[in-house]
């Protein structure tokens, strides 16, 4: 483990030597919409919580334009329970990375930023809000009862194993899609691949198919749409009242 992170450090280092070429006001943007979109998992400075730290990464020392934190940010990693951000634009996204270059150059060359972090307590939500958020504008209590299915939720899982399980449900990769041909035949399968250009699904024998999305009919079946449309509309604030609400099942 001390290596592993040795080698990071090294390559930040290098990485960040010279200050990055910023825009003060781009990376102020990044830094609010870091914090709206990633902070819950990555902390609101990028040094980690519930998810790995970002200011001493390999993926942000190995990027210069945004080439490698660009990818990763509109179209998440699903094997490690991050979601695609694609309602982003361009320019945010942009804006992000500007500020995660800034945060990693702060690490190595000021107090901005603490090279000893300690990872920041879970539980700093309001549970009356959380559970006002449950029963209404969160429309959890649609699907979800504190005396069914969440009974006894917090004494089940580690407070960061609900923490994941609520924001990203065991399960949030796992979409079908139903794809009409032009010649009329449908297949059908898991969605391997889908974004505005191209649609690919594993298909009923086994093999990979893809096409793109302008020459055929796409309908994607997502049992997790309400969780996946929660993360463009709930704030970091309801996000920690949530928790805390979860938290009080036992």
């Amino acid at each position: 483990m001390y290596l592993r992170w040795a080698l990071v450090f090294s390559l930040s280092f290098v990485a960040f030597s010279q200050q990055p070429k910023s825009d003060a006001a781009a990376v102020e943007r990044g830094k609010s919409e870091f914090k709206s979109s990633c902070g819950f998992c990555h902390g609101d400075d990028a040094t980690g919580n519930r998810a790995p730290d970002l200011v001493r990464s390999a993926s942000v020392s190995h990027d210069v334009n945004g080439e490698v934190v660009g990818p990763i940010i509109r179209n998440g990693r699903a094997d490690k329970g991050m979601p695609p951000f694609s309602s982003l634009s361009a320019n945010q996204i942009a804006d992000m990375v500007q500020f995660l270059h800034r945060q990693a150059y702060d690490a190595l060359h000021s107090n901005a930023v603490p090279r000893d972090y300690p990872l920041k307590k879970l539980l700093t939500g309001n549970v009356d809000a959380g559970k006002q958020y449950f029963n209404g504008a969160g429309g959890c209590a649609g699907c979800h009862t504190p005396a069914g299915d969440l009974k006894g939720v917090a004494a089940k899982y580690s407070p960061l194993e609900l923490q994941q399980r609520f924001l990203y449900p065991a399960g949030s990769g796992k979409r079908t899609a139903t794809v009409t041909l032009p010649d009329g035949r449908v297949m059908a399968g898991p969605v391997v691949h889908a974004d505005e250009f191209e649609i690919a699904i594993t298909g009923k024998d086994g093999w990979y198919h893809s096409w793109p999305r302008s020459q055929v009919k796409v309908e994607i079946h997502d049992t997790l749409a309400a969780h996946r449309a929660l993360l463009e509309k709930y704030t970091d604030q309801d996000i920690h009242n949530l928790f805390a609400y979860l938290e009080t099942l036992k």
